[in-house]
């Protein structure tokens, strides 16, 4: 197949990568000197993996336009372009409450603008090797986590992110929803996770730009055939 991933040097773009090494991968990052907001197909892909867009809750407070045109305008002119090809983009868990941030606000107006047959993720709060440096988990294990606060996370490995995505390219996208929540469907006190891995900091009250208790409904996941494999704690 030739499947199109944009953001195909990020942390989800690089394993997806490499699991799909057996086919013809067309790459769209700017790691590489290829800007979404100049995104064009060839006329002859199978696939697109939507995943390029700026990811930050708090950041985007102070960036809303730079949020706005990266994650809607440009992913827009994406959608349309791909209008008769069958996708799978990166949506959020923060689209569920979506009016706590103008990051979470773009991801809500991406499920509005997509086409059927393109298929929102919702992502849970997603960690691995060379995840994201505002990872809970990554923060932990780089050691520069300085506190915790007192919300509950669904924490879903990048492994099952991977295979939620390779789902969609196995059975297509005709028939799907327009989003899914991915994640493992069970709750952690940020706390819990924090001293389940030995580390000592404060609490510190979380604020109203993210959700206080995001865990995924994965019903219609599941209904597909998938289930996270992995745990947080393992």
């Amino acid at each position: 197949m030739k499947i199109v991933i944009t953001g195909s040097r990020g942390f989800i773009g690089k394993y997806l990568r490499s699991a799909l090494d057996k086919h013809n991968i067309v790459e769209w990052d700017t790691k590489i000197g290829k800007d979404i907001k100049d995104f064009y197909l060839d006329g002859d892909e199978d696939f697109v993996i939507h995943l390029a867009g700026l990811i930050s809750p708090r950041d985007s407070i102070n960036e809303p336009h730079d949020y706005w045109l990266q994650n809607v305008e440009y992913s827009k002119k994406i959608f349309d372009t791909c209008k008769d090809v069958p996708m799978v983009y990166a949506s959020s868990a923060a689209a569920k409450e979506y009016w706590r941030s103008p990051y979470g606000t773009t991801k809500k107006v991406l499920e509005t603008l997509a086409h059927k047959g393109h298929v929102g993720l919702r992502f849970e709060s997603i960690y691995g090797d060379g995840a994201s440096d505002i990872g809970l988990i990554t923060r932990i294990k780089n050691g520069t986590i300085k506190y915790h606060t007192n919300h509950i996370r669904d924490f879903i490995h990048i492994d099952d992110i991977i295979g939620a995505i390779l789902l969609f390219i196995m059975q297509g996208t005709r028939d799907a929803l327009p989003y899914y929540e991915v994640g493992t469907g069970k709750e952690h006190l940020v706390s819990d996770v924090v001293k389940h891995f030995g580390v000592d900091v404060p609490e510190k009250e979380g604020d109203d730009i993210e959700i206080f208790r995001s865990i995924a409904d994965i019903t219609e996941m599941e209904k597909l055939g998938w289930k996270a494999m992995r745990s947080v704690y393992d």
